[in-house]
């Protein structure tokens, strides 16, 4: 989060649900099957269900969601209910104080109810851990446990420099980043060797490496976001609540798609402008993402 937190926008500045179920739709008449909503935080728009029911209606897809966890405990029923099929949720650490400041005010007992609600609710639950040196890079083990004491996933992030969040502002990007590799040899260490998860056992069709745990029921992966940027083999394009169709989450070049709304532009107009969204992706990311993520989203 950024050091002095964050100001809400204008809600009449952000797309309606039928803005975005239009989006999606000339999106899927393009091949995209797999949706994912972040945010920021996507479970604080009182209309989120609405949104995932219209994406959902569309054939053949799966609509998925990252958050924060703290309303899944409420929410969850009627986010199956309308279609969703796996969450992700975002969890930097396991101790409440340390989970409390990284969060800026979130509380890890609310969460972790959200995410036994994930449990009941959806057939696959993963949950997020970026690894930051020296603030939470000593939890990885826990965060193992937890994996094999449970049918879930979790998922090591190499922390990413993106915008003015307190970690990245102050910091050098290599003096928090914890590559990958010496993460999974440090655990397997600890725990023994992990084995590859074939990647049509997982779930979702992310760039995580996902392994099993060593006699346990859960699974552990790992992003290699800074150490090994796949950028070569991105296959992601992001939305904004603005309308703002992003190439990279980084640093790519971004369109606005406000204007084809407005005008009710033709398929072809669709096609072009999302092609030209692509070209812009970026051959490998820079080491400073030029975003927010507490306005990105996961």
């Amino acid at each position: 989060m950024p050091a002095g937190g964050v100001d809400f926008e204008d809600r009449n500045r952000h797309l309606a649900p039928r803005e975005i179920e239009t989006i999606a739709t000339q999106a899927h008449r393009l091949g995209v099957r797999h949706f994912k909503i972040t945010g920021g935080e996507p479970t604080v728009r009182a209309d989120i269900e609405e949104i995932v029911e219209r994406i959902s209606r569309l054939p053949c897809s799966e609509v998925s969601m990252t958050t924060n966890g703290t309303t899944l405990a409420r929410r969850a029923e009627g986010l199956r209910i309308a279609g969703l099929r796996r969450v992700t949720v975002s969890i930097d650490s396991l101790i409440p104080e340390r989970f409390e400041t990284m969060s800026g005010g979130g509380r890890l007992d609310v969460v972790r109810r959200g995410l036994e609600a994930a449990l009941m609710h959806f057939a696959s639950v993963k949950i997020n851990m970026v690894v930051i040196r020296g603030r939470n890079d000593g939890e990885a083990e826990d965060f193992v446990r937890l994996a094999m004491a449970s049918d879930l996933t979790v998922r090591f992030i190499e922390f990413m420099p993106i915008g003015d969040s307190a970690c990245a502002r102050n910091n050098a990007p290599d003096s928090q980043l914890v590559p990958a590799d010496e993460l999974l040899d440090r655990l397997q260490a600890t725990f023994g060797a992990f084995r590859t998860l074939e990647a049509n056992r997982e779930p979702g069709v992310g760039p995580a490496v996902v392994y099993e745990c060593p006699g346990g029921r859960g699974r552990v992966g790992f992003i290699h976001a800074m150490s090994k940027p796949f950028c070569e083999t991105c296959n992601r394009l992001r939305l904004t609540a603005r309308g703002i169709l992003r190439s990279c989450l980084f640093d790519g070049g971004e369109v606005d798609l406000r204007p084809l709304l407005e005008r009710r532009a033709s398929p072809s107009e669709w096609r072009r402008t999302f092609a030209q969204c692509t070209a812009l992706k970026p051959a490998v990311h820079a080491l400073r993402g030029d975003g927010a993520m507490s306005a990105i989203g996961g």
